[in-house]
């Protein structure tokens, strides 16, 4: 293993492979719900708890899961989650209780974290400066396309292969992508001196600095708090105005279609595209659509703003984690650590913002909302700018 050479395409195809997967398993208990609503007899409020429990599981290890990949190498602990997913996967038809429904989602958002933390600390540390931004892009692509084959997996599949095989055929699926990563290489390298002094909080002190390391936590706080609010908003308009949910799905649906374009078009840009300025320049284009959604033309005209933010809100996610593996790395901070911190500040912005939402929306005022999501918007890009502005004096 020590003799064979990193090949970053395969690289990808394998951290995105598991991904998927793990985006897979997340998102298709959506369409699950009536089905264990009906036979362990699930109340309203404990299906919300199925479903909130996973990401609550990835805000708490997240964390812990970054340390932990830069103390034991990504690599390993990669293996290690992705071993304990092939059970957690398919565990989920099996659960006879609502108490066995939440341990198993408590599982496999553990998996998820060290996933998200582990996996990628693996691509952005052997993949090199130059596939990077490409590697981790088509890494967030395969996560997009997986928002829109994970309720289809969870409904149509589990409706036509029985909950039962289809879960243990997902199972299958993650057994054969941990045989794919047993014989690449790469992640290995254990803790450099420095780390031996790392607390799992180092990267989030880093960022208190001007630098990389900032520009990729703040751009990641605004993008989940600017889609967890219309993740919200939306819908609710929608209902407003009479639309189905079949028509509002397709709406999120085109909008994560574009989001893949969009994802793998930056990934195209690779080394060229200077990723600070993108983080700069895109804030701005997507409070402009914000505010732009306001204007009453219609349903028409607020899916076309709704698609576009979808669309350009993903390159910001997918840069801010290469800015970070960047910024990690200037810092002397494992990959790991950094990534972990960065996951956890999402989740962080995608529990708090539909709350604050929710609660503007029942007061009637949900153009507020909007507003303060373009305010931010311009905020962000104001704050980036004299951060960069300040690290090219320094220079």
């Amino acid at each position: 293993m020590a003799n064979r050479v990193v090949s970053p395409r395969r690289l990808t195809a394998m951290i995105s492979s598991l991904i998927f997967l793990d985006m897979i398993t997340w998102l298709a208990a959506i369409p699950l719900i009536p089905y264990w609503q009906r036979e362990l007899d699930l109340s309203d409020d404990q299906a919300g708890v199925v479903l909130a429990i996973y990401s609550l599981t990835v805000l708490i290890l997240a964390i812990p899961s970054g340390h932990l990949a830069d103390r034991l190498g990504a690599r390993r602990l990669t293996l290690i989650g992705a071993g304990l997913f092939v059970v957690a996967a398919p565990l989920i038809a099996f659960a006879d209780s609502f108490e066995a429904l939440l341990a198993v989602r408590v599982f496999q958002g553990a998996c998820s974290a060290v996933t998200w933390s582990a996996g990628l600390a693996w691509l952005a540390a052997a993949v090199g400066p130059d596939y990077r931004l490409r590697g981790l892009s088509i890494a967030n692509a395969s996560a997009t396309v997986a928002t829109i084959a994970g309720p289809l997996f969870g409904g149509p599949i589990v409706a036509f292969a029985g909950i039962e095989a289809a879960f243990l055929g997902l199972g299958i699926l993650v057994l054969a992508v941990i045989g794919w990563a047993l014989i690449e290489p790469g992640g290995d390298v254990g803790p450099q001196p420095h780390e031996d002094r790392q607390g799992p909080f180092v990267a989030l002190i880093a960022a208190r600095r001007p630098g990389a390391l900032q520009m990729a936590f703040i751009s990641i706080t605004f993008v989940s708090l600017m889609m967890a609010a219309l993740q919200l908003l939306a819908p609710l308009f929608y209902d407003d105005g009479g639309w189905s949910s079949s028509a509002i799905g397709w709406v999120f649906t085109v909008g994560s279609v574009l989001s893949v374009v969009a994802i793998l078009v930056v990934g195209r840009l690779g080394s060229r595209l200077d990723g600070v300025r993108a983080l700069i320049v895109l804030p701005v284009v997507c409070g402009a659509v914000v505010a732009a959604m306001l204007v009453p033309l219609g349903l028409w005209w607020y899916s076309a703003g709704l698609v576009i933010v979808i669309g350009v809100a993903a390159p910001i996610f997918t840069i801010s984690y290469a800015v970070c593996a960047e910024g990690a790395r200037d810092a002397g901070i494992g990959e790991g650590s950094a990534f972990g911190m960065l996951n956890a500040v999402w989740a962080v912005g995608a529990v708090i913002s539909p709350v604050i939402s929710g609660i503007v929306a029942e007061g009637g005022v949900s153009w507020v909302a909007y507003i303060v999501v373009a305010v931010l918007a311009l905020a962000t890009a104001g704050f980036l700018e004299a951060g960069r502005r300040r690290i090219a004096a320094a220079a």
